[in-house]
Formats: structure tokens, C-alpha cells, sequence
């Protein structure tokens, strides 16, 4: 019925028929009841029917949820379509707090998804939106153009996707505010009922309970994998022990620790691994377990399969029931066999330096170099300064030392980055007298800090010594200089006479003023040898003093070694032939040129080859041999004479030095030619030595740079 208002009205009406004569009717009369009311009033039951239809429906599903994101597209689906929204959908908020995305959604036909828009969306692009949200309110808006400015963001986003109402709830999982559903009109606007309210609250709570549940499940899966992850690969054994004292689980660790396969430990009694004088212990252990529910680092002995120790830590803790009954014990195993002999190695090693520190002869302190503080010092040390051992101990370095404290801190800041240091000081003892010493250090590092290591030397005497010899030294160098300028003037002076002496026999040997007799023949000879021998000594000490006085030069060249040994070869020939000694040589071929003082090598060689043919008999050998050693010519003049006793070979290089033996006696030369030749290769930068056996013949070995530096 059409009121005048225009409002339609349902009713109900009962009009009886009164029949007139004869079958006509002659009127009716009815009544009219308004049903409206009671039509409304079953709709309203037909309807709460639904919600408590679909609200089970929900509830069943998300108790134990299989398929939490199908059930969430359903649930949305089936509140969508009960309360005409044209979609509906769930917005999550990722764990960083600031995004959230649109996870579901159900759309009513006809109506376009969202769901690949609002994807990544900043929180603080919707701040009136997160602020309602986050103080638990639901969002009901009637009319989307109706929004307040403070709400201009979240307007330009729902007029962008066409809607004109919505109303939206917050979603909680495990009493944190995780994200919302909502609800979206695109067609009309207007009101949500309190029955869309109530319905939505149940839903988002039972979805909230859902995903929860469903994150539960996952973390408890994920936990369980990291704990099978963290058991399977740990670094340490780890085993499960029942209450009974039977190994029940055991992680692969106990095949490289003990030797077992696991299924060959698990079964066993726990005690039968451990060393019987451990027994104790492990009820110890099970005891504290009992009593605080852990116990930790408790050392073991235990057995491999195959028979050997194994030191272990153990750390262990129960495991219990839901009533708090202790079910088992985890015992976690590290095997410390290692760190118990670099412990035994520290513990001697400690005891041996304690031993040697306290009882060394020599004066030694442990310093901090930041304070000069002496942390500790030896016996000796507490003897030397005159201090008891605990007076000593709270003495300073610079109590000792008489520099200024702040150089004394400067200097030992410098060295604890240097390796070793070397210094020389002047201490204080106890009793006031000063001491000369000499001190050595080296830094330490002892218990993560960096110490010096001292050690000092009293130097006072040798300083004194010291002086003494550098005095000595003066005078006995300026009495050389004396004597090489005396011995050099005295040649000077000698040389001239002495030349003509040895013309003038020369010119007398030959008979061209006169015939001489045998006699007189014999005595001029010997005139001109002792002239000759003496003038040869002359030239020598001349030599010699033009060495010590640093007035010789080398004239470095290159020469072939090979020619020069030939040269010399030639030279001696003669008077090794008058004892029928023959002169071989050798020259390595790689040896072709040397550069060196080509005069000074020849006397070398000339004097080494002439003094062995003084000392080999008759029928013997020289031979000289010559080769490439390390960048070092190497030459050996070895001959088949007597030898060298060790006594004469000490020296042998000696100036005025001549070796005898018994067979040959005294042999006649200067004494200085070895002498010489000495010097002369030390000019060289090179090294001279004698290898001898007495009756064995002798070796002179020297050696040169192949290319001396000028």
C-alpha cells in the first residue's frame, strides 16, 4: 500500500462477500491489518540466522586453521556478501612497522580489485588513518567526500579507488596491533549497522586468532629446524640421557670425539664412558641438576672405543615434564684434550720461568712502561739495588734511574714497539753510589697488556777497563806510528847504501877487473845474498808500514788468472826444480777474469807458492788451484811438505813470524811475507786461512771478490 507520504507499507486484508438476492452481490465489508512489523521481524531473525551461520562457519575454520590463506579469501567472501559490501578485504602490516600491504581481498561483481594497487604502502602516508587505527577505533565512514582535512591523505586515496563508504577494524595478533579489515562501499553511500559492526569484530578477532595460530606454527616448525640444524652440526657432543643414566639420543659429533657410531652409544650407560675416578663428579653433577637444574663446566675423563682418554668439559642441564618432573638430561660435551696440554705446557713453562727468573745471576726486572712502575724483580736484582723484595716492588724506575722521570716514560713508551732495545744508564743503589749499566729490553705481552722485560748489567769496571784500553790503545797506536815512520827512515836510510854494496859485489862476480880466487869468489857471493836478503826485508818493512799507515792504494784491473798463476809458475820453476818439486795447476774454466791489484795478487801468489816450496822435500808437489765460489774467487796453494802444527798456525800471519820443524829447521826469509800477504788481501775485501796436519802438508786458502767495490 502506497501511503501519502509515499512510503510503501506491507499489509494483510479480510473482506467477507454479502450476497444479494438471487446470487447478486449487494456489498462487502473487510478489515485491514499493517504487517509490516511482522515482516521486518522475520527478516531480522532470517538474518541473524546468517550471521550465526557464517560466524560458526568462520569460527570452525580458524580454530585450526589448514590453509590459513584460502580460509582468509572465504571468510572474506562470505562477510562481503552478508553484509553487501562490494568488497572487502585484509591489510597486514609488515614486522618493521612502517609498510603494510593488501594480503586478500573479495570483490563483489562487477566491482574492480585493488589488491595489486596497495602494495608497499607507507604508514605515514595514512598518519589519520594509523593514528585510529593504533588507538583501537573503528573506522566508519559514511560518505568518503565527507572526510575531515585532517584526513585529506586517506581521502585522495579512497576517491582515487572509487569508493564511497567504508568502514574498517583493526586486526591484532598476540595483543599487537598487525594490521585491519575492511569493508567497501563503490556504489552508494550511507550507514554500516551495528549488526555489520558486531559481525566484523567477531570475524577480524577469529582472522587475528587464525594468523596467529598459523605464526605459532610456523616458529615453533622454524625452531625445531634450527634446534635439529644446531644438534646435527654442533661443534660439540650432545647427548640425551634418560633418568635412568641410558644414553637415549647422541649427535653425529660422537664419532670423531669418541669413535662410535651413534647407534653404537645410544643404549649405553653414561657412566661406562667415564673414568672411574670421575664417578664422583657425575653424581655431583646429577645432584646440582636436581637441586638448580644446571650444571656447568664440570671436567671429565672418558674413554674413546678404542681404549684412549679424552679430556672433556661438560655443561648439562634437565629437561622436564609439564608437572616439573625431570625426564632427562643433556649433558653438552667439549673436548678440551687439547687445551689441557697447552694448559700443562703453560703451567711448566710458567714454572720454569719463575724458577729461572727468581734464580738467574744476572739482574732482572718486569716493567710498566706506561708508569715505570717495577711489577717485578729477581733475587739478584733486590741484592744488586740493596732492597728487600717488597720495597723493591713499589720502587719506580725512576727512583733508580737518575734521568728525569719524563724522559725515562718517553723512553720506555718507545720500547714496547721496538723488538729488542739496548741502552746505557746510570743507576742509583740503595745506598746512594752510583753504577754504570747496561740494559736490555724486550716487551711482553702478559694478560693482554704490553710489558718491558729487563735485564742490567753492572758496566762500571769494564767502563773503566774500557778507558783503561782505549788509553793504552792511543799509546800503543802512536808508538806504531813511531815505529813504522822510524823502521820507513831507517830503510830510506839503509836502501842506499846498501844498493851500491850489492852493485858493486855484482860487478865483482863478474871477473870483468880482475880474476878472483875460490875464496874470494865464495865471499862476494855471499856479499851479494845478505845484500840481496836485506834488501828484500827492507822492501818488505817499507810494504808493511805503508799498510798500517793507510797509505797503500790498490791499482784495480782485470787480468786473466789463468796467465798470472802461469807467470808465477815460471818464476818458481827454478828453485823448485833444485829439489825436483814439480808446480801443477788447475783453473776452473769459469774463472777467466778477475779485477784487482794485478801486482799485489802476483806477490800473493808468488809468496804462497815460495813458501811452500821452503817446506816440501824432494819429489813433492805444489799444486795451485783456482775457482768460482758465491761471487768469491777462491784460491788454494796446497803442497806435499811437513805441515803446520796448530801452535804455528796460529800464527802463522804474524809480522817477523818463521816456522821450523824438525826436519828442515829454521827457514831463511824474512818473516814478514805472510804477513803481507795478509794485508794484501784484506785490501781486497777478501779472507785468508791456513788448513794444515802435521806431516800432512798445508792448504792457504784465500778468497777475493770477483768485483770488489772501489
Amino acid at each position: 500500500m502506497l501511503k501519502k507520504s509515499g512510503n510503501i507499507r506491507l499489509i494483510r486484508k479480510r473482506i467477507p462477500i454479502l450476497p444479494e438476492n438471487e446470487g447478486a452481490i449487494m456489498s462487502c465489508s473487510g478489515t485491514v491489518f499493517d504487517i509490516n512489523s511482522r515482516i521486518k521481524s522475520k527478516e531480522s531473525i532470517r538474518y541473524k540466522l546468517e550471521i550465526e551461520e557464517v560466524l560458526l562457519e568462520i569460527s570452525n575454520m580458524f580454530i585450526a586453521p589448514a590453509n590459513l590463506e584460502k580460509d582468509i579469501d572465504v571468510a572474506l567472501e562470505k562477510i562481503g556478501m552478508l553484509c553487501g559490501a562490494g568488497r572487502s578485504y585484509i591489510f597486514l602490516i609488515r614486522e618493521n612497522g612502517t609498510i603494510f600491504d593488501n594480503t586478500h581481498e573479495w570483490c563483489a561483481e562487477g566491482v574492480e580489485p585493488e589488491k595489486n594497487n596497495l602494495q608497499n604502502v607507507l604508514c605515514e602516508e595514512c598518519p589519520w588513518w594509523m593514528e585510529k587505527l593504533s588507538n583501537d577505533e573503528v573506522i566508519h565512514i559514511p560518505d568518503v567526500s565527507a572526510l575531515p582535512p585532517e584526513a585529506a591523505m586517506e581521502k585522495e586515496v579512497l576517491g582515487k579507488q572509487g569508493i564511497k563508504s567504508l568502514i574498517v577494524l583493526p586486526l591484532y595478533v598476540s595483543g599487537m596491533l598487525a594490521g585491519f579489515m575492511g569493508l567497501d562501499n563503490v556504489v552508494n553511500t550511507g550507514n554500516w549497522g551495528k549488526d555489520d559492526v558486531s559481525i566484523l569484530r567477531i570475524a577480524v578477532n577469529l582472522m587475528g586468532m587464525g594468523i596467529q595460530r598459523k605464526r605459532a606454527e610456523k616458529a615453533i616448525h622454524v625452531g625445531e629446524e634450527i634446534y635439529r640444524s644446531m644438534f646435527k652440526n654442533a661443534a660439540n657432543l650432545i647427548l640425551f640421557v634418560d633418568k635412568k643414566g641410558v644414553i637415549v639420543e647422541c649427535n653425529s659429533r660422537v664419532e670423531e670425539l669418541l669413535g662410535y657410531r651413534q647407534d653404537e652409544l645410544i643404549g649405553r650407560p653414561i657412566k661406562n664412558l667415564i673414568f672411574s675416578d670421575c664417578l664422583k663428579k657425575l653424581k655431583e653433577a646429577s645432584d646440582e641438576i636436581e637441586r638448580r637444574g644446571f650444571s656447568f663446566n664440570k671436567e671429565y675423563r672418558i674413554f674413546r672405543k678404542d681404549g684412549r682418554p679424552v679430556d672433556v668439559n661438560v655443561n648439562s642441564s634437565g629437561l622436564k615434564d609439564e608437572n616439573g618432573h625431570q625426564i632427562q638430561t643433556i649433558f653438552i660435551v667439549e673436548d678440551i684434550t687439547e687445551r689441557k696440554k697447552a694448559e700443562k705446557l703453560i703451567k711448566e713453562s710458567e714454572s720454569r720461568y719463575s724458577f729461572l727468573f727468581q734464580n738467574n745471576r744476572a739482574v732482572i726486572m718486569l716493567l710498566d712502561p706506561e708508569t715505570g712502575n717495577i711489577l717485578d724483580a729477581n733475587s739478584a736484582a733486590c741484592v744488586y739495588y740493596g732492597y728487600p723484595r717488597e720495597k723493591m716492588l713499589s720502587l719506580n724506575i725512576a727512583d733508580i734511574n737518575i734521568l728525569p722521570k719524563e724522559q725515562i716514560l718517553e723512553g720506555l713508551e718507545q720500547e714496547k714497539s721496538r723488538d729488542i732495545n739496548h741502552f746505557y744508564f746510570i743507576h742509583r743503589l740503595s745506598n746512594g753510589v752510583l753504577r754504570d749499566v747496561e740494559r736490555y729490553s724486550y716487551p711482553i705481552l702478559m694478560d693482554g697488556k704490553k710489558l718491558l722485560f729487563a735485564i742490567v748489567s753492572d758496566i762500571t769496571d769494564n767502563r773503566k777497563m774500557q778507558s783503561e784500553l782505549m788509553k793504552a790503545k792511543m799509546e800503543a797506536e802512536l808508538a806504531s806510528k813511531t815505529k813504522s815512520e822510524f823502521l820507513a827512515s831507517m830503510s830510506h836510510e839503509l836502501r842506499t847504501p846498501l844498493n851500491s854494496i850489492i852493485g858493486f859485489s855484482d860487478m865483482l862476480l863478474t871477473q870483468n877487473f880482475g880474476p878472483l880466487n875460490d875464496k874470494q869468489l865464495r865471499y862476494v857471493s855471499n856479499i851479494s845474498m845478505s845484500g840481496n836478503h836485506l834488501l828484500k826485508l827492507i822492501n818488505d818493512i817499507l810494504d808493511l808500514s805503508k799498510v798500517e799507515a793507510g797509505k797503500m792504494e790498490l791499482k784495480v784491473e782485470e787480468f786473466s788468472v789463468s796467465d798470472l798463476i802461469s807467470e808465477v809458475k815460471a818464476l818458481l820453476t827454478p828453485l823448485a826444480s833444485k829439489k825436483d818439486i814439480q808446480i801443477l795447476s788447475t783453473v776452473d774454466k769459469e774463472l777467466t777474469i778477475i779485477r784487482a791489484d794485478r801486482m799485489k795478487f802476483r806477490q800473493i801468489l808468488y809468496n804462497l807458492v815460495d813458501n811452500a816450496i821452503k817446506f816440501t822435500p824432494k819429489d813433492g808437489y805444489v799444486i795451485v788451484e783456482a775457482r768460482i765460489e758465491e761471487d768469491q774467487a777462491k784460491i788454494v796453494v796446497r803442497d806435499t811438505g811437513v805441515g803446520i802444527s796448530e801452535a804455528e798456525a796460529k800464527k802463522v800471519f804474524q809480522p817477523f813470524t818463521q816456522l821450523e820443524n824438525s826436519e828442515y829447521g829454521e827457514q831463511k826469509g824474512t818473516g814478514l811475507g805472510l804477513s803481507l800477504v795478509k794485508k794484501f788481501v784484506e785490501m781486497h775485501a777478501g779472507k785468508i786461512w791456513v788448513e794444515s796436519e802435521f806431516e800432512e802438508g798445508s792448504k792457504f786458502i784465500f778468497t777475493i771478490p770477483l768485483n770488489p767495490a772501489n
